[in-house]
């Protein structure tokens, strides 16, 4: 009888030992899939912080991300150098240098984004110009060709076309 009493309490003690093991096999996986589950959780703070920090930059830097819009629908007209047409200096551009045909003056809102002397401009069905001069303070969105004949700058008037700011 006491051998039997032992042989119980032995193939109790193995199925308790196997339970044991099983419990701290399950307890490791339970950390590992704790720490697993806390790094994502990090990883997700993360992304999440890098989503806001996104947003207020875009935010914040709205006007230097317009800029990179390189083609717009503006207004483009032409002008000739008479006073009527220009300040007190009309064959000087905002440039310092003389006008010419094949410049462009650009309204200083989009001087203000990147439209800047020296840069080049297409305009659809017109070509290729070079910004060399500034436009009126209370102009936006708008481009003006240079033309010496006061008549063509005229016959010319007022259309909205696609503009691009090109590198060439």
């Amino acid at each position: 009888m006491r051998t039997l009493v032992l042989v119980l309490m032995s193939i109790l003690f193995a199925g308790l030992w196997v339970q044991h093991s099983e419990v701290l096999v399950m307890r490791r996986q339970l950390e590992d899939q704790q720490v697993r589950l806390e790094t994502l959780e990090g990883e997700l703070r993360i992304k999440r912080d890098m989503g806001e920090l996104f947003a207020k930059f875009i935010v914040s830097n709205r006007r230097k991300i317009l800029a990179l819009q390189r083609t717009r629908s503006l207004t483009v007209t032409a002008y000739s150098p008479r006073l009527l047409e220009t300040d007190s200096t009309p064959y000087v551009t905002a440039s310092n240098k003389p006008v010419r045909q094949g410049i462009v003056a650009v309204s200083r809102d989009l001087f203000d984004l990147g439209w800047v002397f020296g840069k080049k401009v297409y305009i659809k069905n017109f070509g290729i110009f070079t910004i060399d001069d500034l436009m009126a303070g209370d102009k936006r969105n708008h481009v003006d060709i240079f033309m010496f004949d006061t008549v063509a700058a005229q016959t010319f008037g007022r259309k909205v076309l696609s503009v691009s700011l090109v590198d060439l």
